[in-house]
């Protein structure tokens, strides 16, 4: 259920000790975008702006 993230601005944290493939990243940016009001990947110190709606 991806509705909590409607027209609000999501992190995509980035760090992690566990490897995670592209194509998850890629999947849930897929998913968020059309919902999200801006997609960022990062810490919240330092995000990098993916996404962001007009």
């Amino acid at each position: 259920d991806l509705a909590p993230y409607e027209n609000t601005p999501v992190i995509i944290k980035g760090c992690s000790n566990k490897p995670i493939p592209d194509s998850a990243y890629t999947l849930l940016i897929s998913k968020l975008q059309p919902l999200a009001k801006s997609v960022m990947y990062g810490e919240a110190c330092s995000t990098v702006p993916l996404y962001k709606k007009k």
